[in-house]
């Protein structure tokens, strides 16, 4: 058989879950009117077009399709705003769903992406305020065609990458810290399964995917994501206790190379500019 893999992501953007995040146990006005509020979303496109969107955008192989979930109830406003970035990024679609269950949801929003003829699909997840290095689709398909190939991935099977940069947009006096994930982060994380989706990334929860199907995580030396932690974050985010602080000018520098973020831009998301140079203490313990 001929294989055709296709990269395909998922992002769920203010999308109301009946479960699955924090806030889904609100009822359904008052999950709306929370998820909907004009402050709240006017944010979430500033990250996501500053901070999402232009790692894919730069990525060095642009044979994928992101596929942003949002729910029938998002206002006309809001609608139109995801749509034009529909019409000025070819590899973006925007789909629309009534409410229903966060597995539910994200399956056939992948089914959306599937183009015909496609016998696998490697899913990832991303949030709309991180972002992913510009190899990281080449390095996944890379991994993925492998396993396939091989027989290594004849069942749903995860592709991570452990090293990353988590940027505290309300430190500025140590913004940057850089980390090694020791299990899977719902980032820089994707899932090999066949075309019909016998289920997809978001089913498990992503630091306990080595429980259920076989994982490969990937250490290597290069930085593949960018989590940031802003104290509007949907799930509950704080800096790991082991993770190494590092210089700002540095952070600043990989923003640009790695992630090909505008950094004025970026950094400009912060409320208060950084102070100084931070801490670089380097590589330090096992877990960096």
């Amino acid at each position: 058989m001929t294989i055709r893999n296709q990269i395909i992501g998922v992002m769920r953007f203010s999308y109301p879950a009946k479960e699955g995040f924090s806030v889904s146990q609100m009822d359904e006005a008052a999950l709306e009117a929370h998820l909907y509020d004009e402050d709240r979303l006017l944010r979430r496109f500033l990250y996501l077009e500053t901070i999402t969107l232009p790692s894919l955008a730069a990525q060095t192989d642009m044979d994928f399709r992101l596929v942003i979930l949002g729910g029938t109830s998002l206002p006309m406003r809001w609608r139109s705003q995801l749509r034009g970035l529909e019409q000025r990024f070819t590899w973006i679609k925007v789909v629309f769903l009534d409410r229903m269950g966060a597995l539910a949801a994200a399956k056939r929003s992948f089914r959306r992406g599937t183009d015909e003829g496609t016998t696998h699909i490697t899913g990832f997840r991303i949030d709309d305020d991180d972002a992913v290095s510009t190899d990281y689709i080449a390095k996944t398909r890379n991994l993925a065609d492998r396993m396939l190939h091989a027989g290594l991935a004849d069942q749903p099977t995860a592709i991570a990458f452990s090293r990353g940069i988590y940027w505290n947009l309300y430190d500025p006096e140590q913004p940057f810290h850089e980390f090694r994930e020791p299990q899977p982060l719902g980032l820089a994380c994707a899932m090999v399964t066949t075309a019909d989706l016998p289920t997809c990334i978001y089913r498990y929860n992503h630091r306990r995917l080595g429980c259920y199907i076989p994982t490969y995580m990937e250490p290597g030396d290069d930085y593949m994501f960018l989590r940031t932690l802003h104290g509007h974050n949907d799930s509950g985010r704080s800096i790991p206790p082991h993770a190494v602080e590092m210089a700002t000018r540095r952070g600043r520098k990989l923003m640009r190379e790695r992630f090909a973020l505008d950094e004025a831009a970026a950094i400009s998301l912060m409320p208060e500019p950084p102070r100084g140079e931070g801490r670089d203490l380097g590589p330090k313990g096992p877990l960096t």
